[in-house]
């Protein structure tokens, strides 16, 4: 996977993979304008969107009829260093499973990739280009 990042002005930035472009603006409190998601903002929901993810694709492999899933992510951001802690994602789906079906798909949505990502703390290098 690859993904650019650009300024566009002030502390609003445009991310773009492939085909597809997402704004981001730092919180007014943080000096942006808050006309787009935080970073922060898209970390937490991508964590969620990857639970939906596997829960959806396992209810579908294992022939598990569902009219809805969602998923609701509570996370707190702390300083020193600044960064988020505690995900708490909440999984909905209607009709409501099975207990033997909730057990396996809880099982499921704690392997899903961003999951996985955050339990087995990968290696961060940052440099400039062509270093």
């Amino acid at each position: 996977m690859r993904l650019t990042v650009e300024h566009v002005d002030g502390l609003r930035f445009i991310a773009t993979t492939d085909n597809h472009s997402v704004v981001v603006d730092a919180a007014p409190e943080d000096g942006g304008t808050g006309t787009a998601p935080t970073s922060p903002d898209l970390f937490a929901a991508a964590v969620a969107a990857c639970v939906c993810e596997f829960v959806t694709n396992s209810c579908r492999l294992h022939k598990f009829a569902f009219e809805r899933i969602e998923a609701d992510v509570v996370c707190s951001e702390l300083d020193h260093p600044r960064r988020l802690d505690a995900f708490d994602v909440q999984i909905r789906i209607q009709p409501d499973p099975p207990d033997e079906v909730k057990r396996r798909l809880l099982g499921v949505a704690r392997h899903a990739t961003l999951v996985n990502t955050l339990t087995r703390v990968p290696e961060v290098n940052i440099r400039f280009f062509g270093e």
